[in-house]
């Protein structure tokens, strides 16, 4: 059978169908601290031109043999960009977002539309979309990238082109998403609703914020307490189809409940400290950190920044699954709902 290039399925079939998921991925998280200090030396001694367009920093999952991706479907990164510096246009065919962790006086341009960003904000760049970033101050530019780029190779779906000069020409108005789709209730009456990506290129912290403290006197969810995702309002659906982006508020000494859910998961520290507590393993972490939640693994937040909230943007493979029928989620019924502590994640 080797020799004619076939397999029996009688000596691999428990390989191929597992009881649950086994996943590669492993739970693990990158500090702030680490992760800063060689994003710096980059952004001195790697120009833009040998970053490949893009000077950015990949978290590579260990679990997942030296691939340069943080799930098997995410690839999350930081990108530092230096005061005055221009990052190429190009497009390609991978979904992707940026969600700016410090870099007022920064801009992004998808299609022709420039929006000046500010800590916090979430910027889109649709797939096959013209983008380009800079910044016009002098101070650096970082933000967080998450692109499927794990799935648009594995399908062998990947294409990418690089604009013919170095920055798109600004079609529209300064900010013209934002003022055009910003509100999120309502559209231009006169634009047909399109489906294949949100019309908002950038969602802004002070509407995000807002919309947070709006819904902690409301309502709050056991497993995530108030958590909001961003979505495209011509749908109600996800920012991308690969992918969910959310953002969520830990309210001072919350403690949630655990459950777990098909779908890997990347979360970004934006405020606070606290730990996640992942399949029976505290990992603590504070502002800036990143962490990885694995398809099928107990989790559960904590916060423990005293009388301070903490927030955590996290961008989830939820989407891919639902549209493939495969998604699920369990809660965890001992205890209260709380996992047994066995240990604590140490960092590198």
């Amino acid at each position: 059978m080797q020799r004619n290039s076939l397999t029996p399925l009688w000596q691999i079939e428990t390989n191929l169908m597992s009881r649950q998921p086994r996943t590669q991925t492993l739970p693990w998280l990158w500090k702030w601290s680490t992760l800063y200090d060689i994003a710096e030396r980059a952004g001195a001694l790697v120009p833009i031109e040998r970053g490949g367009d893009r000077r950015a920093i990949a978290l590579s999952n260990p679990g997942l043999e030296g691939r340069p991706f943080a799930t098997p479907t995410l690839w999350t990164a930081v990108q530092w960009l230096n005061g005055h510096e221009v990052a190429p246009a190009h497009r390609h065919t991978a979904q992707a977002i940026r969600f700016i962790i410090e870099g007022n006086g920064s801009w992004s341009t998808v299609e022709g539309d420039r929006v000046f960003l500010e800590r916090g904000d979430l910027v889109l760049t649709p797939p096959w979309l013209w983008h380009d970033h800079g910044s016009k101050s002098d101070e650096r530019a970082i933000w967080l990238d998450g692109l499927d780029i794990p799935l648009n190779n594995y399908l062998d779906a990947s294409f990418f082109e690089p604009y013919k000069g170095e920055a798109q020409a600004v079609t529209q108005a300064l900010n013209g998403t934002v003022l055009k789709y910003g509100v999120g209730q309502m559209r231009p009456a006169w634009e047909k609703r399109s489906v294949e990506y949100s019309p908002i290129f950038t969602y802004k912290w002070t509407d995000t914020e807002r919309a947070l403290d709006n819904l902690a006197q409301v309502a709050s969810s056991p497993y995530d307490d108030i958590a909001l995702e961003y979505t495209n309002p011509h749908t109600g659906g996800p920012v991308m189809p690969a992918f969910s982006a959310w953002i969520q508020m830990l309210r001072p000494g919350i403690h949630t409940q655990a459950h777990r859910q098909v779908g890997s998961s990347v979360y970004h520290v934006f405020e606070g400290s606290g730990e996640t507590i992942i399949n029976g393993v505290s990992f603590r972490w504070e502002k800036g950190d990143f962490f990885v939640v694995p398809s099928w693994a107990w989790h559960e937040h904590h916060n423990l920044g005293g009388n301070e909230r903490a927030i955590l943007f996290s961008l989830h493979d939820t989407p891919l699954l639902l549209a493939l029928n495969k998604y699920r989620e369990e809660s965890y019924q001992l205890n209260n709902g709380h996992q047994e502590i066995t240990g604590t994640f140490q960092p590198v």
